[in-house]
């Protein structure tokens, strides 16, 4: 029988409700990646933040949120970014959750039923972690995401023409990787369709990312075109954020969290 690393590897502290704290490194095949858990005694929220950014996105947020409903909060950096390590040779989306998958299950919540909280390209490996795990997730909730259709695909396509490998530094070079995948990470994504049974929540910014009215009319669109071709989904629009809603606007963040949890992942679910 396996024994799960945070009994015996993990620094542990006691936070003020009684609850385990947990800030550590966890193997995964080549690399190291960063995670940090606030156990309770309510259903896990996993955490995936915007592209280029790390657990820090999340921190205040998932801690709120942690005291709030007693759940425990997952929130982690991914390959390059924060804390965690990447491997170069094998970087795309699909090891990129597989070794989420790793992680979780060494944590010992990979039998837990889970909501997916993430924002912008996070939404990515939310919808791929869902089609994967369709019996654990009971619900996903994206802050102005990335969508993958064909539009995305050409777009992520134009900006791989435009990288050359020795403009990146080490500090950057997760950076080079994680544009020069996208396409492909776009296209993997458009055949791996989220579970219909899966209630998702999309909210939508005021102002898209872009720097043209084109692009961010088409970012719209996707997310638009995308809740409207299912019937388990809702659409709402975040007045007056920018693209990055966490940051903009916490408070209206926790509080959506927190009745969706509620609704689709309470103590009586």
């Amino acid at each position: 029988m396996k024994t799960y690393v945070w009994i015996v590897l993990y620094l542990l502290t006691i936070t003020a409700d009684g609850y385990s704290q947990i800030d550590t490194l966890i193997r995964i095949n080549s690399c190291n990646l960063h995670f940090k858990v606030n156990a309770g005694a309510g259903k896990p929220i996993l955490f995936e933040s915007g592209g280029g950014l790390d657990h820090r996105q999340w921190d205040s947020i998932a801690n709120i949120l942690h005291e709030n409903l007693h759940a425990t909060t997952i929130i982690y950096d991914r390959q390059g970014f924060g804390k965690s390590e990447i491997d170069t040779v094998r970087y795309n989306i699909l090891t990129e959750v597989q070794g989420l998958e790793d992680a979780i299950e060494q944590l010992g919540y990979d039998q837990s039923d889970m909501l997916l909280v993430s924002h912008s390209l996070g939404a990515f490996y939310s919808r791929l972690y869902a089609h994967r795990n369709p019996a654990s997730v009971k619900g996903i909730i994206m802050f102005d995401p990335r969508i993958p259709t064909t539009d995305d695909v050409k777009f992520a396509k134009d900006i791989a023409k435009s990288l050359v490998r020795d403009a990146f530094g080490p500090e950057d070079i997760a950076w080079y990787y994680l544009l020069y995948r996208m396409a492909w990470n776009s296209n993997f994504l458009i055949n791996k369709p989220v579970p219909a049974s899966i209630p998702i929540l999309n909210i939508m910014a005021a102002y898209g990312p872009f720097d043209t009215e084109e692009e961010n009319n088409r970012f719209k669109s996707a997310q638009t075109n995308f809740v409207n071709s299912r019937k388990n989904a809702t659409l709402l629009l975040a007045q007056g954020s920018s693209h990055n809603i966490p940051q903009d606007m916490p408070d209206y963040v926790i509080a959506e969290v927190a009745k969706f949890y509620r609704q689709y992942l309470g103590f009586d679910k």
